[in-house]
């Protein structure tokens, strides 16, 4: 490795020309070859992929997906028989009418030439076969000139007749349009364009203004809705959009109810309807509200008659107001008052994604321009969610890059080098970019969800934490390894000396001190790097594609900023070194800048000081009452999650984009159900769930689970056979015990989906010989008897199928059920087929439901009846399986227990690291208590802000470990590490961490609390997460972990182990003489380090992190020197660099050294430690 601190030492701008030009190479290749990512539908990846269920609805996908025409699968093997017969003969029938009508032909040119009526009399016909035996015809053509152009008569015919043609087409491309046909025209009397439609955009329209609850249909109310629609038709963009009338270019007018009011009054414009007006329509609307609710009223009842009173069907204005543009509840049926709490206004332009500028517009024109005096637009659907959605991601990244542009600017203040922040600026980048190609070219994965841009604001707080980690061992490593020959405290500065670089300065010891930063930082970010990413990639645990994908990326997004921050950053740090005089001279030039920010600092030192102090002293004498507190707060959240009012499964199948209070959601959540032509698309209140059992095919999902868009191919079942009799005895016993279940629901009719079994046993019982027809319809007749052989099955089965679907519609609908062939011979009159998958289908009595525990119960009891069929089943019939919609259902029950693991599984590996960074049993067991606590109180507060358990707040607490684990960690590893033998001593040393985790608290919190004001669900959601659980884990990393070794932490080494101990039981030499002593010199060794002038939390210097007896994840032992108080208020020169430079590498950390303080801003993730003298003023960054 010495190489390796050299080359970073000595040619640090070739390490950062490499590490560019190879991350360069890598993302650019990324942006040429692949596609960029596509969030046109964000919802895309949101499903379950390898579960049971899934698995099943995948294969009854590529089932269907089979039987269309251009599969494999037929199901009606006659008709494609058929089809190819009509086919042939409609090829011979127009091969013999060509011919026919080539003879003719000519037969009619010899007869105009015998009769000399042909306008060219020149023409010569040769009826000479040729050699191919084809009838040729030669032409001896009589020339025509004219004005220079040499002519036959028939090209002149043929001339004059083409220019007549374009005459007549230019003549009626200059007449009038025809009369209008329209009905939807006619019925409203030329008022409206057309009826409405959900086709076109719309808006919700609400009382906003005085006496809000009462009813919108009164004339004041109707007068300020028809204001509020000339405000929305006057927008930017409306005439480029709006639908044109046909007899005009002006626009077609909104559907609404003042402008329906006026056609039924016959107004020409809705503001000038009257209460008159308004009482009429009323009246007119109960009165044919029972047509309505009696389904008597259509959609058109002009052009079919509707068994109505006229008035009722005239414009067809009752069926759209009640049908459209009115609530559910407006009018209830024998009640005689009218409640209208919302309207719907249509405007004639179509939902797509060009009517986006439109949005903007309106938007622009902020709230007056969608509110009148007395009502005002509440939410709408204009069709653009998803294309809004794909911009505002883009859109809203700024606050991505304020949170960033805070972060950087603590680091700023952190390391004094503009140089080392924007090279750690560079870093992250290039980690994104890194992650992105190994994403793509490295895993081939096609698929990148909109989740995955969540990155972004996780790394930036990543990879800042790891430059602090860096910057502060590098300040003391360097503190110790050039403090040796003087006692005065050196001048504040992050940089590697104050004094000017001259070319005298000691490189061997630069790479000394490479070596011993990397040596530990190295370890230390990597201990926090790996417990995050280990979070992220227990995402990879769901079987949800979007999480999967997500979990990948950002894992291998801080393992790459892992690495670029050991190999990057210490190249970047070695170059600042080299240049800082230039920065520093010209900071002394500017004395009063410099002044008034050292003064800054002094007072930020002595406050954080005095809160430190404040918090030490209250966890220590206070810590029972922080155990109790926070303990029972941990467990009052258990409540919150596990029982009152729970963490619950999502309740919709509505996937949120936005945050609750944009139109878009509101539309969707709360006012969709609440119109009759939404209700119609969107109500699942009568559908009654399918259940469909499957033979034939092996419920296997072979495709990529990390590309929604494969699904993979169908694997057909080798044992199944359903023509063996036995078989075809089971089937039809299990149809009729079907009927008999609890969940079966009665239907009537010929359907296939019901059991073909049945179908074919009545089919097969008529007579064998048609005396009518003289027909003889052997095998597939009564002479076959059930069950029938195996070839009379196969040969019958596509008979009586064929007969079927030649039923007229008005008693058969083909479903999507029955017997499913495969060819398996074509002969020159015939197709052979055999059955290779058969579906029964039924409807049952559960209507779909949102509800997980209702869908459980009837999937329970169909799947374990179901079972127990297939116990008694012949071998031919043994691998079916039952499937219906459970798509939703699916994802509720993956989110439900793939949480749960996915978080035991982040859990396990926590406490791995906690334990191998602090070898102490007792320490990690409380940590992980304090992690548990913490990931309670998180998810109850979260519960308490109304979040449920959907796909985005799954991954959310998954993260939540990873990020409440650093705090624990590093008190842990401090408590561990420290001098001191008694817990309370302990307690206080490892609370000197308390100001490096505030600061990476509060950037990251503060990060969060900036992603606030943006309307995508997803960012507003992880800046609340990000908030929340900083905040959380903070306190119960200081107040209960720190409280619970102070009252009853391990002493003296008490459960302390080490992995050479383990090794050496391992082999057998861990005998009772060798624990003896390795017992004897722990003791001797305590002994000698209770007899130094060790420091206290709070006197005098002390670099600790270099004086341990071993660091975190170190091996070996270290030195065990011991850090003695000196001085700082000495006024003794400080030597030049070379005067400092110690005999030896090893001399120079193996002595005693005094250090000054590090009041900086650090990360949670720094183990170190620097202290000062209490009486002193010096301070540094």
């Amino acid at each position: 490795m010495i190489f390796y601190y050299k080359l970073l030492v000595f040619r640090p701008v070739l390490v950062l020309s490499v590490i560019l030009v190879f991350s360069l190479s890598c993302i650019l290749t990324t942006i040429l070859l692949k596609n960029p990512p596509d969030f046109s539908d964000p919802t895309l990846g949101f499903v379950t992929r390898g579960t049971e269920i899934s698995m099943r609805l995948t294969t009854w996908k590529n089932l269907l997906e089979e039987t269309r025409p251009s599969g494999i699968l037929l199901v009606n093997p006659k008709e494609l028989q058929q089809h190819e017969f009509d086919k042939k003969h409609r090829k011979n029938k127009a091969r013999h009418q060509k011919k026919k009508l080539k003879f003719d032909e000519k037969m009619k040119k010899l007869k105009d030439y015998a009769t000399n009526k042909s306008y060219n009399t020149d023409i010569v016909y040769n009826l000479d076969d040729n050699e191919n035996g084809n009838d040729t015809l030669t032409e001896s053509h009589h020339t025509h000139w004219d004005y220079g152009t040499n002519k036959s008569y028939d090209e002149e015919r043929e001339n004059k007749i083409k220019e007549e043609k374009k005459k007549k087409w230019k003549g009626f491309l200059n007449l009038d349009p025809p009369p209008l046909t329209s009905t939807d025209f006619q019925s409203t009397n030329g008022y409206f364009c057309e009826s409405p439609n959900k086709e076109y955009i719309h808006f919700v329209i609400k009382r906003t203004q005085w006496n809000i609850n009462e009813s919108m249909f009164d004339t004041n109310s109707l007068l300020s809705m028809c204001e509020l629609e000339q405000k929305l038709v006057d927008t930017e963009g409306y005439i480029n959009l709006c639908q044109k009338e046909i007899s005009s270019s002006a626009c077609c007018k909104p559907w609404s109810l003042p402008n329906y009011v006026a056609l039924l009054s016959n107004k020409t414009s809705c503001f000038d309807i009257n209460d008159e007006d308004v009482a009429l329509v009323k009246t007119l609307l109960f009165d044919c509200f029972q047509y309505y609710h009696g389904l008597k009223l259509d959609y058109d009842c002009t052009q079919s008659k509707c068994r109505v009173p006229d008035e009722c069907g005239q414009f067809n204005a009752v069926y759209n107001i009640l049908h459209f543009l009115t609530d559910r509840n407006f009018i209830k049926l024998n009640e005689t008052v009218e409640n209208l709490s919302a309207a719907m206004m249509f405007l004639p332009i179509a939902r797509s994604k060009d009517a986006l500028p439109f949005y903007h517009n309106l938007m622009k024109k902020g709230e007056n321009a969608m509110q009148s005096d007395l009502v005002g637009v509440v939410a709408m659907d204009l069709g653009i969610k998803n294309a809004l959605f794909d911009e505002s991601l883009l859109k809203d990244a700024w606050l991505v890059g304020l949170g960033f542009l805070f972060v950087l600017i603590c680091m700023w203040l952190y390391t004094s080098s503009f140089f080392v922040t924007i090279n750690t600026v560079f870093a992250i980048i290039l980690s994104l970019g890194l992650s992105y190609f190994i994403y793509n070219m490295i895993f081939k994965l096609k698929f990148f969800p909109f989740m995955n841009l969540l990155v972004l604001i996780v790394i930036v707080g990543i990879g800042s934490d790891d430059a602090f980690i860096f910057m502060k061992i590098w300040h003391c490593v360097y503190t110790e390894r050039f403090r040796k020959n003087f006692n005065s405290p050196l001048t504040p500065s992050s940089s590697f000396a104050s004094e000017p670089y001259s070319e005298s300065r000691d490189l061997d010891s630069l790479v000394a001190v490479m070596a011993k930063t990397l040596e530990h930082a190295s370890i230390s970010m990597f201990v926090t790097s790996l417990t995050t990413a280990a979070a992220f990639y227990a995402s990879f645990e769901s079987s949800i594609t979007a999480v999967r994908c997500f979990g990948i990326f950002a894992g291998t997004t801080v393992m790459v900023n892992y690495l670029l921050m050991i190999t990057w950053l210490p190249a970047a740090v070695a170059i600042s070194e080299r240049i800082y005089c230039f920065s520093r001279s010209w900071f002394i030039n500017i004395g009063y800048f410099t002044s008034s920010i050292d003064k800054f600092l002094k007072w930020y030192s002595q406050l954080s000081g005095k809160i430190e102090n404040l918090i030490v002293t209250l966890v220590t004498k206070y810590s029972i009452v922080w155990i109790i507190l926070l303990f029972g707060f941990g467990v009052l959240n258990g409540i919150f999650v596990l029982y009152w009012p729970k963490l619950e499964l999502p309740d919709t199948q509505t996937f949120r984009l936005f945050i609750h209070d944009h139109p878009f959601e509101i539309y969707e959540t709360h006012y969709r159900d609440l119109f009759w032509f939404e209700k119609m698309y969107t109500s699942s209140e009568s559908f009654k769930l399918p259940i469909r059992f499957i033979w034939g095919v092996n419920a296997i999902d072979n495709g990529n689970y990390l590309d929604p868009t494969s699904r993979g191919s169908l694997q057909f079942d080798t044992t199944f056979n359903v023509s063996a009799p036995e078989s075809q005895i089971w089937l039809l016993e299990f149809c009729q015990r079907l009927k008999r279940q609890p969940f079966y629901q009665m239907s009537f009719g010929l359907l296939v989906p019901n059991c073909f079994i049945e179908n074919l046993i009545s089919w097969m019982a008529r007579k064998c010989k048609d005396s009518m027809s003289d027909i003889d319809r052997n095998p597939c007749c009564e002479s076959s008897t059930f069950p029938y052989s195996p070839d009379i099955f196969d040969y019958c089965l596509p008979e009586s199928i064929f007969a079927l679907y030649e039923t007229p519609r008005e008693f058969f609908i083909p479903g999507v059920a029955g017997p499913k062939f495969q060819i398996v011979e074509r002969t020159n009159n015939s197709i052979i087929t055999q059955v290779k998958a058969i579906v029964v289908e039924c409807d049952s009595n559960q209507s779909f439901s949102h509800s997980f525990y209702e869908m459980e119960n009837f999937v329970t009891s169909v799947e374990k009846w179901f079972k127990d069929e297939l116990a008694t089943a012949p071998i031919g019939m043994k691998n079916g399986f039952f499937t219906s919609e459970l798509d939703f259902y699916d994802l509720q029950q993956t989110l439900s227990k793939g949480t749960t693991t996915a978080l035991i599984f982040s859990m396990s590996i926590a406490f791995i690291v906690l334990l191998l960074s602090s070898r102490n049993l007792f320490v990690s067991f409380f940590a992980i208590i304090t992690v548990t606590l913490t990931i309670l109180s998180i998810v109850g507060t979260l519960v308490l802000l109304g979040w449920k358990l959907n796909i985005l707040e799954s991954v959310a607490m998954i993260t939540a470990i990873g990020l409440a684990v650093d705090f624990s960690l590093h008190y842990g590893v401090q408590y561990r590490y420290s001098k001191e033998n008694d817990r309370i001593s302990s307690t206080k040393f490892a609370l000197q961490m308390i100001s490096p985790t505030v600061m990476a608290a509060t950037t990251t919190m503060t990060a969060g609390f900036l992603m606030m004001p943006s309307s995508v669900l997803a960012y507003t959601q992880i800046g609340i997460f990000l908030i929340v659980s900083m905040s959380i884990s903070w306190i119960y990393s200081t107040f209960f972990l720190m409280s619970l070794l102070s009252f009853c932490g391990p002493e003296y080494g008490f459960g302390q182990f080490s992995i050479s101990t383990a090794i050496n039981f391992k082999n057998g030499r861990n005998d009772g003489k060798n624990i003896k002593n390795q017992i004897e010199a722990i003791n001797n060794k305590i002994q000698q380090q209770s007899n130094e002038q060790l420091l206290s939390a709070s006197s005098s210097t002390a670099c600790n992190f270099m004086e341990s007896e071993t660091h975190e994840m170190e091996m070996d032992s270290l030195s065990n020197s011991v850090v003695k108080t000196i001085s700082l208020n000495s006024s003794t020169t400080i030597p030049s660099i070379s005067s400092m430079r110690p005999p030896s590498f090893k001399e120079s950390f193996t002595k005693k050294r005094a250090f000054i303080k590090d009041t900086s801003p650090s990360t949670n993730s720094t183990v170190t430690v620097c202290q000062v003298d209490d009486d002193s003023d010096f301070y540094k960054l």
